[in-house]
């Protein structure tokens, strides 16, 4: 079970993400809204363009981040002797989201490379986290709008 400070940091986390998000979602918007499109339709192309577009931090915990990679890095040097690892991507403490897990390999790619460099682990985690950008926003298009939007109903966000 997570304890309260655990819980609070990942809020903090997760507010961060939303402002970064809506600090370039905005704009993307209106941009949109002035070339025509209908709001509903705005907002999901905006979103989407954001998502796909946007180049924000990694917005996670570095104690999570640790086990993470060297959970995956432990994982990729076994497949390199030839072994196998019967651990899934569950016990690994990967998430179930599709989304979540392409963003943990390409943290632990990014830490990988710095490795390279003779920087330790713990040190190239620091690096990523403060001062690497993700290639996308790890949510979903619901996800998103609903944080934009929390008026929005499932059905308009199809």
């Amino acid at each position: 079970m997570k304890d309260m400070k655990t819980i609070i940091m990942h809020r903090e986390l997760c507010e961060q993400r939303d402002k970064e998000f809506l600090a370039l979602y905005h704009p993307t918007l209106d941009a949109m809204l002035q070339q025509g499109m209908t709001e509903s339709k705005a907002r999901r192309a905006a979103a989407k363009f954001t998502i796909a577009n946007g180049h924000p931090h990694y917005h996670v915990n570095h104690e999570r981040a640790y086990r993470c990679v060297c959970h995956l890095l432990a994982d990729e040097e076994k497949r390199g002797n030839g072994a196998r690892s019967y651990r899934t991507e569950e016990q690994i403490g990967l998430a179930e989201s599709g989304l979540r897990r392409k963003m943990w390999y390409e943290i632990t790619d990014h830490v990988r490379q710095l490795m390279t460099t003779g920087m330790s682990v713990e040190r190239a985690i620091d690096h990523v986290l403060e001062h690497c950008r993700a290639s996308r926003f790890f949510i979903s298009p619901a996800t998103a709008l609903t944080k934009i939007c929390t008026k929005a109903r499932t059905r308009a966000l199809r």
